[in-house]
């Protein structure tokens, strides 16, 4: 890279809750306070912006993140995972959600 070029970096949430700084985009996005995480083209987080969601947006490099810093996916964008996550772990092997539902 010449002079002058910067490179963008991107802040996303850690598996262990930190920020990070990453020259990669996150694959998909977060809200902090009700602990979700979904698709960057998620039509429930579009439309929740313009009632101050970006204040609460967070970014994942990948869903393993999301669900080791805590979040659970939502159930517009992330339907089969949503279904997963709410059927809860009983019986299963692999249930990687620590955010249990209600």
């Amino acid at each position: 890279m010449g002079k002058g070029v910067s490179v963008k970096a991107y802040k996303l949430l850690s598996a262990y809750g930190s920020t990070v700084i990453s020259k990669t985009p996150g694959s998909l996005g977060g809200n902090s306070k009700a602990r979700i995480y979904g698709r960057l083209d998620c039509s429930a987080a579009k439309g929740a912006l313009s009632k101050g969601y970006a204040e609460h947006r967070v970014f994942f490099a990948n869903e393993q993140d999301a669900i080791r810093a805590g979040y659970r996916p939502c159930g517009r964008c992330m339907v089969s995972r949503y279904k997963e996550w709410k059927s809860g772990p009983e019986g299963k092997e692999d249930y990687p959600w620590k955010q249990l539902p209600k």
